[in-house]
């Protein structure tokens, strides 16, 4: 099967090409082609345009899987909320329904809300109801913050370890999903076609503090800090100081997608119904 993967040299992406390559031809558009670290015959890099459709129509693929996400933005290099996670989603099923891709695979994220204060959310939102409108086959995932090798969260405590004695961590509950539970999920997705038109959400079967998660990954990464729990009213008192930042430890729109806990709902399909079991999260 021909399965094209937009974001395919991130974090969730490097996971699920090692994955799927050895049974299905994969096409890949990639800004840096590097991260990937190899081309097999299976593997086909093609160099990324924003013409998203564009390239779909050129390979037409059976399955598009969409990977693309940031949490951070860089207004500075014309990298939004808005353009990753609408624009590109747009541009994406377009080229999908002109192709006749028969499933598109969306990944979005727990706490997507069309009425959040935070854009992250909200453009979350706003992509899906794009790609549930197209009338192509689809599933879409909505994964808790998910722990695996790799994880951007090792490299930043690892960053900040180096700088301070102490970690802090805002107040609220999460619920970690294992990487291998995604990309199952997603292979799963793409090899079962009676999976369609459904949002399954992916958890872990624990729910934890920031706290108690960043201490996990500080012990991941072999550094001894104390991790202190600080309410919300903190991060807002210094959001102006973080601002300053290069890279800020904490955004105003973070701020807003802490005030609800990322936890699964319940409402939805899980990688349980999915797959039959919940991998630990912690056990990497």
């Amino acid at each position: 099967m021909k399965i094209f993967i937009a974001g395919g040299t991130g974090f969730v992406g490097r996971h699920l090409v090692s994955l799927l390559e050895k049974d299905h031809h994969l096409i890949i558009p990639a800004r840096q082609p590097s991260k990937l670290q190899h081309e097999t015959p299976n593997v086909t890099v093609i160099p990324f345009s924003e013409e998203l459709s564009d390239l779909i129509i050129k390979h037409s693929p059976d399955i598009v899987v969409n990977l693309l996400g940031i949490l951070q933005e860089e207004p500075s290099e014309g990298i939004t909320f808005e353009k990753v996670h609408v624009e590109y989603t747009k541009s994406l099923i377009e080229g999908a329904k002109k192709s006749g891709v028969k499933k598109f695979i969306h990944i979005s994220a727990l706490g997507a809300d069309i009425n959040s204060k935070s854009r992250y959310a909200k453009t979350k939102a706003e992509a899906e109801q794009i790609v549930i409108n197209s009338g192509i086959p689809y599933v879409i995932i909505r994964p808790s913050i998910i722990l695996g090798k790799g994880q951007k969260l090792f490299e930043d405590l690892k960053k900040f370890s180096s700088l301070t004695p102490v970690i802090l961590a805002p107040a609220g509950k999460v619920q970690p999903v294992h990487i291998d539970d995604v990309v199952e999920t997603i292979k799963k997705a793409v090899e079962d076609e009676s999976i369609k038109n459904t949002i399954i959400e992916l958890c872990g079967s624990r729910i934890i503090t920031y706290r108690e998660l960043f201490e996990f990954a500080l012990s991941y990464i072999g550094k001894k800090r104390v991790v202190l729990q600080m309410p919300a009213w903190f991060f807002w008192m210094m959001l102006p100081v973080f601002k300053l930042f290069p890279e800020p430890p904490v955004t105003e729109d973070q701020l807003y997608l802490l005030e609800t806990d990322n936890i699964c709902t319940g409402r939805y399909l899980t990688q349980k119904d999915i797959l039959g079991s919940v991998k630990v999260a912690f056990k990497l």
